[in-house]
């Protein structure tokens, strides 16, 4: 199959919040086209784009699906990408990688939080969006309410159509630029166009009115004219209301019943109004060796550029990179370069994706959207370049990890765990897996605790390993309060050589993140100098177990001052475990404590919940630093123990109804409330 032209193509990240129908929108889509020969739905596990096991279970979208299919002659790329925020990380990728973002809202929730989310995302990647309204056939759905809330989002957003009948009577659709009916029947995914029903005439004038006033306030050239008294002629509406579409100006608002099939063929006409990647225009990149700004037209002559905006592993052909081309022509068998890592990769079979199943292709041309498996060290967000110019774009802003676990694997299963959470690293950049150097815990953390859940099935289904999860342990610390001395002797007498040592330390706190000095002031030889580094030594072991709870010792002084030794019996091994020894009986008589991480914590809410989340926070021990605005939402900062926000996540969730979200990282350590110290104590053994 050859490749496309780039002015006949269309890429669309269909998003939106959880539970608007994108899947089953696209799944109409695909029917109406002639993609697909049956209409799937998401109850019964049937659809294209929600093939994965975890996503027929949990009846949501995990992961992006890429499809396509051709309608009038123009190829769609559509991407269905997930609505849950514990898997925005292939909503992100598809944004930067299409062209334009469907954005499907449900008729009877309206706007919600993360249809904010990803609408602001796409304006701020400069990109076209479209709206649909979907679900119009279920009880106490308003396309006039959803509509009003729309447009207090976005003022751009325009009602292209209006529904034909409400709730479970919703049949068709009426177009307000050509003014006519379109009515569905017995599930055929393509309706029958007619004129419109007399008692809708009304309704469908006062909205061609206010379309054609919107598209004239939107155009320069046109609103002189309007305001003049001059009537615009169909041709003018419709030019200028493409123009603005294609130009991100206007967002057009349609109708639709997804899992009814109604107006599938509708909003495909739609979305050929989009703008081809010819269209977008150019990506802004940087030149990786001089550090200067480049622009990347797309043309189908001139080296390739292509952009890997998701990664996915397949049972069958192993990793699998999708890939958007940026410019140029990537014919299969290419040898590429990674920009990031400076290998070459060979291309082998091109593929374009129908949900899980794959069909071959000759080329992928510039704007397309495609996929290869069996690269080697190709990774999300990495660039391939053919010939020796190399870009880079700018990374994708991911949110951060928030919600932490530790990982316990089987016996001698570790090390499978990690090279598997390696693997599904590679797949969702927003997932964090590190060893916490303190606790040695292995350390897992998502955007949720449902994001950690389906880590731990995919686990066990794709790897074959079982792990079981519990809450990380914070790395408390101890330190000490006062100066103490104390003697540290060793002294084992067995029959021929025994062992002796004996040294006097003297030890003394630190400011807070001093760390650990070691001062010798022994002299008249009362130790030889061979062995100081091992008393040294001894000390320093002693220092990785406190004697409070075992925590790590830190922010101490130990001076060595005296101490005796053995012309025959003295060792190394005697004087290191004299120094450890010493360092314990000293630390016992000089008030130690406990030391706990305080973490910054930035939290953005609407404002109408400030007041609740500034009480939650006080109630974790708290301490508030301000606020400020960030557009219609705020951000409340305050320093909070790490102990106190271990359930934070899903406690602000619920308390925001996910309207909130936060950002948390390391600042200091202080003294833990001495009635808080016990608590401590005994977990700390109950984790022994």
């Amino acid at each position: 199959m050859a490749a496309h032209d780039p002015a006949k193509i269309r890429n669309i990240a269909v998003v939106g919040h959880r539970g608007t129908g994108k899947t089953s929108l696209v799944e109409a889509l695909l029917y109406a086209s002639g993609a697909v020969t049956r209409l799937g739905t998401v109850a019964d596990g049937n659809t294209v784009c929600d093939y994965d096991d975890d996503e027929k279970r949990r009846g949501m979208s995990i992961s992006a699906a890429i499809t396509h299919e051709v309608w009038r002659g123009v190829k769609l790329n559509l991407i269905d990408t997930p609505g849950e925020p514990s898997f925005l990380a292939d909503t992100f990728g598809a944004i930067m990688a299409a062209d334009a973002s469907l954005v499907v809202v449900n008729a009877t929730a309206g706007v919600e939080v993360q249809t904010e989310r990803v609408w602001n995302r796409a304006r701020e990647a400069g990109k076209a969006r479209a709206a649909v309204v979907n679900m119009l056939d279920r009880e106490r759905a308003s396309f006039a309410d959803t509509v009003a809330a729309l447009h207090d989002l976005d003022p751009a957003c325009i009602p292209v159509e209006i529904p034909i009948g409400a709730e479970h009577e919703f049949r068709g659709v009426i177009d307000l630029l050509h003014m006519t009916a379109t009515i569905y029947a017995g599930g055929d995914p393509k309706g029958a166009e007619g004129p419109i029903p007399d008692e809708m005439k009304a309704e469908a004038d006062a909205g061609r009115e206010r379309l054609v006033d919107l598209v004239a306030e939107a155009d320069d050239a046109l609103i002189e004219k309007y305001l003049g008294g001059e009537e615009l002629t169909h041709e003018e509406v419709e030019s200028a209301l493409k123009e603005g579409i294609r130009e991100g100006r206007i967002v057009p608002v349609t109708c639709a019943a997804g899992g009814k099939g109604i107006g599938g063929d509708r909003l495909l006409d739609l979305l050929l109004d989009l703008p081809s990647p010819l269209d977008a225009g150019s990506w802004p990149g940087i030149d990786p060796r001089t550090g200067d700004e480049v622009e990347i037209v797309p043309r189908a002559e001139g080296p390739a550029v292509v952009y890997c905006f998701k990664t996915l592993a397949d049972q069958f052909s192993g990793k699998i990179n999708v890939l958007r081309v940026v410019t140029g022509t990537l014919p299969s068998d290419t040898q590429v370069v990674c920009v990031r890592t400076g290998s070459k990769e060979r291309v082998g079979h091109l593929m374009a994706l129908q949900g899980k199943d794959h069909q071959n292709v000759d080329a992928l041309g510039p704007g397309d959207i495609g996929a290869v498996a069996k690269l080697k060290d190709v990774q999300t967000g990495d660039v391939l370049i053919v010939g020796n110019n190399p870009v880079a774009f700018a990374p994708i802003a991911y949110p951060p990890a928030v919600m932490s676990f530790a990982m316990v694997a089987r016996q001698g299963e570790e090390d499978k765990v990690v090279q598997a959470l390696r693997r599904m690293q590679e797949e969702d950049p927003t997932l964090d897996v590190h060893r916490e150097e303190q606790t040695h815990d292995l350390i897992v953390a998502g955007l949720s605790q449902m994001h950690v859940e389906v880590v731990v099935d995919r686990l066990k289904r794709r790897f074959g390993l079982e792990v079981d999860l519990k809450p990380p342990r914070v790395p408390y610390r101890e330190t000490i309060t006062v100066q103490a001395q104390a003697e540290g002797k060793h002294k084992k007498q067995t029959g021929g050589r025994g062992q002796f040592g004996d040294c006097w330390l003297r030890v003394e706190p630190l400011p807070r993140g001093g760390g650990f000095e070691f001062e010798d002031k022994i002299v008249g030889g009362a130790i030889p100098r061979g062995f100081i580094p091992a008393v040294e030594k001894g000390v320093q072991e002693a220092l990785v177990a406190g004697t409070i709870a075992g925590y790590p010792l830190v922010d101490v002084k130990v001076t060595l001052y005296d101490g005796k030794f053995h012309p025959v019996d003295s060792s190394e091994m005697a004087f290191k475990i004299a120094g450890s020894l010493g360092m314990k009986a000293a630390v016992e008589k000089a008030h130690p404590v406990l030391l706990e991480p305080i973490m910054l914590v930035e939290t953005t809410v609407p404002e109408d919940l400030v007041g609740d989340v500034m009480g939650d926070l006080n109630s974790r021990r708290g301490r508030p630093l301000g606020m400020e605005a960030k557009g219609s939402a705020q951000v409340v900062r305050a320093e909070v123990p790490m102990s106190e926000m271990l359930s934070y996540a899903a406690d602000l969730r619920s308390m925001s109804g996910g309207r909130a979200d936060y950002t948390m990282e390391f600042l200091r350590y202080e003294e833990l409330p001495a009635h808080l110290t016990q608590k401590a104590v005994e977990a700390a053994k109950a984790a022994a």
